[in-house]
C-alpha cells in the first residue's frame, strides 16, 4: 500500500503543477509594432483557453519579462513552471545572452519556479516553411 500511496501523491502533485507560457518579443518604441503580437496572443488564448499565456517585451516597451513574471506569481500562486517562447526569427545576442541572463536573475528571485526557455520560433521548420510559402506565393 505504501507504493500506491507514493504513486497517488505523485499524481496529486502533478495535478497541482500550473505552467504559464510567456511570449517574449523584442519590443519597439512604436506602439503600432505591438499590434501583430497582441493579435497573435489573442489567437493563442482562443486556441488554448485552459492554458495561461502572456506577452511581454525584451526592451523598449512594457511589460518586461520581470514585470510579467511578477504579475503571474502575484495573481496565480499555483504557478510552478514558466515556459518562455522567444518570438524571434533567429538566435542572436538577445537570445544567447540577454534572455538567459534575465531568466538566471529571475530564478534567484523566484527559486520555487522552474523556468524553461524554448528555442526561437524562427528555428522551427513550421515557421521557416510558412515564410517560404509567403515569399514564394
Amino acid at each position: 500500500r505504501l507504493t500506491l500511496e507514493k504513486s497517488e501523491m505523485k499524481e496529486h502533485n502533478k495535478s497541482q503543477t500550473v505552467t504559464a507560457n510567456i511570449l517574449l518579443a523584442h519590443g519597439s518604441k512604436d506602439p503600432r509594432w505591438r499590434t501583430s503580437f497582441e493579435n497573435l496572443l489573442e489567437k493563442i488564448r482562443k486556441h488554448s483557453p485552459n492554458k495561461i499565456f502572456c506577452l511581454c517585451y525584451l526592451e523598449l516597451c512594457r511589460p518586461s519579462l520581470s514585470e510579467t513574471v511578477n504579475d503571474l506569481t502575484d495573481n496565480n500562486p499555483k504557478i510552478s513552471n514558466i515556459t518562455i517562447h522567444p518570438i524571434f526569427l533567429s538566435a542572436g545576442v538577445h537570445f544567447n545572452n540577454d534572455i538567459k541572463t534575465m531568466v538566471f536573475n529571475l530564478q534567484s528571485i523566484y527559486p520555487h519556479l522552474k523556468f524553461k526557455i524554448n528555442d526561437v520560433v524562427g528555428n522551427n521548420s513550421i515557421v521557416s516553411n510558412a515564410i517560404l510559402k509567403v515569399v514564394t506565393s
